[in-house]
């Protein structure tokens, strides 16, 4: 990314933001003594653009936890079993991440709560050590298991993944994403081939939220242990991950974590993380999901409308079969009058005051066109800001 810019958000007119949306704040004064880019996030609940924004609720909790000492695994206890309640898994616990969670899934599928195993590990000698996968579902996060020295075998059919299912099989893995669209073997498929072989399955849902319904829908369908992000749509600590799923397995993957002294003590969660996702957890299921998408249309809807008469400007909403990553907007124009191609727009948005970050959305699975705008993360008034944007670098 170029260097860092100073963003002082301001708005050019009280008529430039509906009369119901709160003015949109401006750089945080550690992020200016650092001299630290801030901007707008268009692109949604990435990592590399720090994930997401945390409510007030979950801060305060969080900063209530850390007044006091506590003995983790209780800590974990506790909370897991309240997570458990409110998605209706046998049991959970907040993990450091979800590639955190997948790869403790992974412990718990080899070396299980063997100690003499556990302290072996990524040595798999004397244990399972193969997990199937379909070729749809390899990128570059299955880094999660095979860290723990497991092979992947690769299938494409139902009838490949029962062959390559044998003794030597640890689990099935499966993984929900927009990156894995066009898989050949639907998760129920798995489920019911999994476990006829009586083989686990892991499912890494880290973005799979919204719907909300897939916290509690996963394990509904039998998926032995399933890995959710903490820090996208939860809106809890970046830093944090939810594993829920079987008794039997979450309390395996709960025996190789930090903090007890095995293969994955490197990825620590503190008190802080685990009370705030949890906080994080109950504002998410209390929330009127409907009433939040409909804001999300009506943001790209009013950025629509900014557009409008702007010459050689059209925008379209994208097909999208995944519904964790919808609504989203795509703006296109006449590059070829207008002088700037989606790549410059990109870069001149993020160059800008305030700076602003959006997607080329041919590099987006499925690849679309224009420039996209996802609305996850906007501030009430954002999103006419970027369009005012848009507007400017198009018509300078």
């Amino acid at each position: 990314m170029p260097k860092s810019v100073s963003r002082r958000a301001v708005l050019a007119s009280s008529a430039a933001v509906p009369a119901f949306a709160a003015p949109v704040t401006g750089i945080a004064p550690i992020y200016e003594k650092l001299g630290v880019r801030t901007f707008i996030n268009a692109v949604g609940t990435i990592t590399t653009l720090s994930g997401t924004l945390m409510d007030p609720r979950v801060l305060r909790a969080m900063e209530e936890a850390s007044r006091n000492f506590v003995a983790i695994h209780e800590l974990q206890d506790k909370v897991g079993a309240r997570i458990a309640a409110l998605t209706g898994a046998e049991a959970a616990f907040v993990t450091n991440g979800a590639s955190c969670a997948l790869c403790l899934s992974t412990c718990a599928v080899t070396a299980g709560d063997d100690r003499t195993r556990m302290s072996r590990l990524p040595d798999l000698t004397g244990m399972k050590s193969e997990i199937v996968i379909q070729k749809r579902h390899r990128n570059m996060y299955d880094h999660a298991f095979r860290m723990v020295g497991v092979k992947l075998v690769i299938v494409e059919t139902a009838d490949e993944m029962k062959q390559a299912i044998g003794p030597n099989t640890a689990a099935v893995a499966f993984v929900a994403s927009h990156h894995t669209l066009g898989h050949k073997v639907e998760l129920a498929d798995v489920v019911a081939i999994a476990h006829a072989a009586g083989v686990p399955v892991i499912l890494d849902a880290a973005a799979e939220v919204p719907p909300a319904s897939n916290l509690s829908a996963f394990v509904k369908m039998g998926v032995d242990m399933v890995a959710f992000s903490g820090g996208k749509n939860i809106r809890g600590p970046q830093s944090s991950g939810l594993l829920l799923g079987k008794k039997e397995w979450v309390k395996k993957a709960y025996a190789n974590a930090s903090p007890h002294n095995y293969f994955a003590r490197i990825a620590k969660v503190g008190k802080e993380e685990i009370v705030g996702l949890l906080t994080a957890l109950e504002i998410y299921l209390g929330k009127d999901h409907e009433a939040e998408r409909k804001e999300w249309h009506a943001m790209l809807d009013r950025l629509a409308a900014r557009l409008k008469g702007a010459p050689a400007v059209t925008t379209e909403y994208i097909t999208n079969n995944d519904y964790s990553h919808s609504p989203r907007l795509s703006v296109q124009w006449n590059e070829a009058k207008l002088g700037v191609t989606v790549p410059q727009m990109v870069e001149r948005l993020r160059g800008g005051t305030p700076s602003i970050e959006a997607s080329d959305m041919r590099y987006f699975n499925p690849p679309w066109k224009g420039l996209g705008v996802f609305p996850y993360n906007l501030k009430p008034g954002e999103e006419l800001i970027i369009a005012d944007r848009i507007r400017e670098i198009l018509t300078a």
